[in-house]
């Protein structure tokens, strides 16, 4: 487990969850351990979208057993956008710390991976994982074609309608200031698949300096993300540049 880096503010973590409850169980120990070997995690938000496999107790089972704060919010299913945003505004209201990650249940993009941020001097900026081959020793999967195939096209389509020149905007694993929370998350609109670059939209036009950070994927299940979405998310895309267009989410970020 990697020691906390220089300069690390105290965090608080975001994690959507819908039927997890054969993979919530190791994300949990990974967080506790690293509060236990010293990353100032003040405690863990799980917005439960609304599981039906026992994903709630067992994340309560081993968070109380390994003495981690978790506090679960039970949600009709909407789908993950708006676990997201219920989790992230529930928790800018009750953990007062510096920063939230936003980190998927099933932890392909580990915990421990907070270790490859080089944390700004700015509070306000953002942190987006970018997934590559291989950072810091470590080696990460490779998708299956269909899924490079997606991500490409939504990197493509991202950058000419949102003019989002990120290489990977859907990565779930993401950091942003806790003080702005409620201005990104509450400016949501879309419940699509496509919600990060929304989130980045939101960022950039309030002038928001956004970082990428190398990380590496591990996969640990079946994508859940269906063939359908490939043409939901374009439309999705095209509403949030409708949006954008009329400055519903305010004057476009540099």
């Amino acid at each position: 487990m990697p020691d906390p880096t220089p300069g690390v503010p105290l965090l608080g973590i975001v994690i959507p969850a819908w039927n997890e409850g054969a993979r919530i169980s190791p994300t949990i120990q990974a967080i506790a351990a690293l509060r236990a070997g010293g990353w100032p995690i003040s405690g863990v938000v799980m917005a439960d979208d609304g599981s039906t496999d026992g994903t709630e107790d067992v994340a309560r089972a081993v968070a109380a057993r390994l003495g981690l704060p978790l506090d679960v919010r039970s949600l009709p299913h909407g789908g993950k956008a708006w676990a997201v945003r219920d989790g992230m505004l529930h928790a800018a209201r009750t953990l007062p710390v510096a920063y939230f990650l936003m980190l998927d249940a099933d932890n392909e993009v580990s915990v421990d991976q907070l270790a490859s941020v080089h944390w700004s001097n700015d509070s306000r900026t953002v942190y987006i994982a970018r997934r590559v081959g291989e950072t810091g020793g470590r080696s990460g999967a490779r998708p299956a074609p269909f899924r490079r195939l997606m991500s490409f096209g939504m990197r493509t389509l991202a950058r000419l309608l949102l003019g989002l020149r990120y290489s990977d905007t859907q990565c779930g694993f993401k950091l942003f200031p806790a003080p702005l929370v409620p201005a990104i998350f509450g400016g949501m609109r879309t419940r699509s698949w496509v919600f990060d670059a929304e989130l980045l939209v939101i960022a950039r036009s309030l002038g928001l300096p956004v970082v990428e950070v190398p990380v590496v994927w591990q996969p640990s299940g079946v994508s859940r993300v269906p063939a359908t979405a490939a043409f939901s998310s374009v439309a999705a895309l095209v509403g949030i540049a409708a949006r954008r267009a009329r400055g519903l989410y305010g004057p476009p970020g540099k």
